[in-house]
């Protein structure tokens, strides 16, 4: 029972996650406007740094589509499967996704901004993005182990 509520609650956090990261999306395009309007002289990069932002929101929505799909798999009791290493292991390499449009970001703010703090937030974010696939990596080859493991007691048995 208590496994059950806390899978509920977990599910009830990504729903809002992903409601939350689309309603940012939305949001964008209004600011984009809003941006361009208050600062002219930047108004020509609205477009392409809103496709970035665009961007990088579907690699958040994809990681947690993920997590969602692993949520089912921990469910079901599937926990210690390959299925879910896979998961894991694409839940890292989606975390990594963002990265080249940071860094695309990164210098097209500083080739058209003198000072810009978008480059400091976006060097935070890449710095995130590691730290987070790092953290699913090693999850990750931790649940490769006990799928191991589990194998090998099955085999003996």
């Amino acid at each position: 029972m208590k496994n059950k509520v806390m899978s509920s609650i977990v599910m009830f956090g990504l729903c809002v996650a992903a409601v939350v990261v689309v309603l940012i999306g939305a949001y964008l395009v209004p600011l984009s406007h809003q941006t361009a309007e208050t600062n002219p002289t930047i108004a020509h990069m609205r477009v392409p740094v809103l496709i970035m932002g665009w961007l990088i929101l579907a690699c958040v929505i994809a990681l947690l589509v993920a997590a969602f799909l692993l949520l089912l798999r921990i469910n079901k009791g599937n926990i210690f499967e390959q299925k879910s290493v896979n998961l894991l292991k694409l839940m890292a390499v989606i975390s990594l996704a963002p990265i080249p449009v940071l860094a695309t970001l990164f210098f097209y703010t500083s080739a058209n901004v003198d000072g810009s703090i978008t480059n400091f937030w976006v060097v935070v974010g890449v710095m995130a993005s590691v730290i987070v696939s790092i953290f699913f990596f090693l999850l990750a080859s931790l649940f490769q182990k006990a799928v191991d493991y589990k194998n090998e007691n099955e085999l003996t048995i």
